[in-house]
């Protein structure tokens, strides 16, 4: 298999985070032409894209690789929703939750270890090979196996992968889902990975390093009183919800994040489709229609029909309900993004108020 080789289209769902595109992944997950794999590299970050060749065993091992603060949270009981490994009915304790398991295999099935099963004893036979092909090859065989004929990866904030999906995929098709800046910073606000988020750059300009993708148990006396609840070793749920993090940051993470965008911009537009969530909450069969004809869904318009009364209408706007000032500083924080967004998308797709 050569690395331009794509054996069943696949498409790779991009966005800043809070922009509706896990809505969607479970929207492809009712099709049964359709592999949706939700949260795939969100899951196995970080190390998602290594260097080199891998054989079967290595291969498995990024695959199978309980991640640290995933687990550090589930340890804590933190509430993430989009963590949905079973906890208790499952094989794994909080605290050790293979990498896949974590998000993208529940999902799939009622029995997410089985299929931890058997994609370990599928793959761990594969011959070296670097990894965008061995990913290939586990899509391929995955749909294949499922009876599925298209495949759809989809992770949150999956911008900040963007230069190595272009790289590793050069025959993928890529949908930028995208949302209004100050709907999304404050959807980031109240949820607990964009919250930890914020905390963990704090303790980056501390330590010099993220403590959790470099753990060490001196970190949490090396930082200030403030951040301590907030290292791997003991972090404290109640604190991260309560933490006192002013919205504009979220402001200040949505814009970095749109940065990403420049690597868009020399893509052709058979491989690319912008897809707002706010048109799609606003008027779902058509936007839906266009995505799924995009990834080469079997009946689009079909399932776009029967997936229509799934989107939850009632989240666009919520920076509306804002204080005159908070709205005012959340806009200010998010200019430079939806200025980016404007420049690629088109400046009516973007509102502005």
């Amino acid at each position: 298999m050569r690395e331009n080789d794509l054996p069943v289209p696949l498409t790779i769902v991009l966005g800043t985070g809070r922009c509706g595109s896990t809505m969607l992944s479970d929207l492809v997950n009712q099709d049964p032409g359709a592999l949706s794999l939700s949260e795939f590299f969100a899951c196995l970050d970080p190390g998602a894209f290594p260097d080199g060749l891998l054989d079967g065993p290595a291969f498995w091992n990024l695959l199978g690789a309980p991640r640290l603060k995933p687990n550090v949270l589930l340890s804590r009981g933190v509430a993430v929703p989009e963590y949905r490994y079973p906890i208790g009915p499952g094989r794994y304790p909080a605290g050790k939750v293979p990498a896949l398991s974590l998000m993208t295999l529940p999902p799939l099935t009622g029995d997410p270890d089985a299929l931890h099963d058997r994609i370990r004893d599928e793959v761990t036979s594969w011959a070296p090979a670097p990894a965008s092909r061995q990913y290939l090859r586990l899509f391929s065989w995955w749909a294949s196996s499922t009876g599925r004929k298209v495949v759809v990866e989809r992770s949150g904030a999956s911008l900040r992968f963007l230069p190595r999906l272009l790289a590793y995929f050069p025959g993928a098709r890529f949908v930028h889902m995208y949302r209004d800046g100050a709907d999304a910073a404050l959807s980031m606000s109240r949820h607990p990975l964009f919250r930890l988020g914020v905390l963990i750059g704090d303790m980056r300009a501390e330590l010099g390093v993220d403590p959790y993708r470099s753990p060490d148990p001196r970190h949490t006396e090396q930082l200030p009183e403030r951040l301590r609840p907030f290292a791997p070793d003991g972090l404290d749920a109640a604190a991260l919800a309560d933490a006192d993090i002013p919205l504009v940051r979220f402001g200040d993470m949505w814009s970095r994040a749109t940065g990403a965008l420049r690597h868009l911009a020399d893509l052709p537009p058979e491989r690319l489709l912008h897809l707002s969530y706010d048109a799609v909450v606003a008027d779902p069969v058509p936007h839906l229609t266009a995505f799924g004809r995009f990834a080469g869904l079997t009946e689009p318009d079909r399932w776009a029909e029967r997936v229509a009364d799934r989107v939850d209408r009632t989240r666009p706007g919520a920076a509306a309900r804002l204080t005159d000032r908070q709205a005012e500083d959340l806009r200010r924080a998010c200019a430079p993004g939806t200025r980016r967004l404007a420049a690629l998308v088109g400046g009516t797709a973007v509102p502005t108020s």
